[in-house]
């Protein structure tokens, strides 16, 4: 009797293993096809040394990015980083309907991905490097001292320091008096640099991102 109780229950036990693996199993594969796009980017970042986030952008990081960019009045916006287009995305739902952004993309993943969003007439891509940003913008219509806002998600630690402050100068020139330069970093090794081009610098940490990010906003 004991025996066959041991049976039974040695039975009821390997078919409760194999449901607990079956939906442990479901799982993993309905997150896989949900997330996909994560694994994607996470793939880009593990081949290019110049993308800087693990992950894409949270819903927090770039609802705190788009209000440090005054984004309801800003007509003319300059992106350095697209990536995916997670922030540009939410960009081109919050500005204003005659705005125009011109979005800056060195990966050529990203960049292909990115160009679904050029259905949208106020948008201009470019593949490129932002370091030609002078150029850049002058030839797709966005003249020195009229942008409201440049918004950056570039590593800015991977540039060498007379190539932050090259950047950095030429964001400047970009600006309209009072434009803003925003930028979303893991780091702060931007703060004194920024001061050395802006007037007032601002400083925010949204904690709720893969891994944490500070919010820079300078204004010219």
């Amino acid at each position: 009797m004991e025996r066959k109780q041991s049976a039974k229950t040695k039975a009821g036990l390997g078919a409760g293993i194999k449901n607990g693996f079956k939906k442990i199993g479901n799982v993993f594969q309905n997150t896989i096809k949900s997330d996909a796009k994560i694994f994607s980017y996470l793939k880009t970042f593990a081949d290019d040394k110049g993308v800087a986030a693990v992950m894409p952008s949270s819903r927090y990081l770039v609802s705190r990015t788009l209000r440090a960019m005054n984004i309801k009045h800003a007509t003319k916006i300059i992106e350095y980083g697209a990536a995916e287009g997670v922030m540009t995305r939410k960009i081109l739902e919050e500005m204003p309907k005659d705005g125009k952004i011109l979005s800056v993309e060195l990966n050529e993943c990203f960049y292909q991905k990115l160009k679904t969003l050029e259905s949208d007439h106020r948008m201009s891509l470019y593949h490129g490097d932002v370091r030609q940003i002078d150029s850049i913008a002058k030839a797709h219509g966005f003249p020195a001292g009229e942008i409201d806002v440049i918004v950056s998600g570039i590593p800015f630690a991977f540039l060498s320091a007379e190539g932050r402050a090259e950047l950095l100068s030429k964001t400047s020139d970009l600006l309209k008096p009072g434009g803003r330069f925003v930028a979303y970093q893991v780091t702060t090794h931007l703060i004194p640099i920024l001061k050395n081009h802006f007037r007032e610098v601002k400083i925010q940490f949204e904690i709720r991102n893969i891994p944490p990010h500070f919010v820079f906003t300078a204004f010219k």
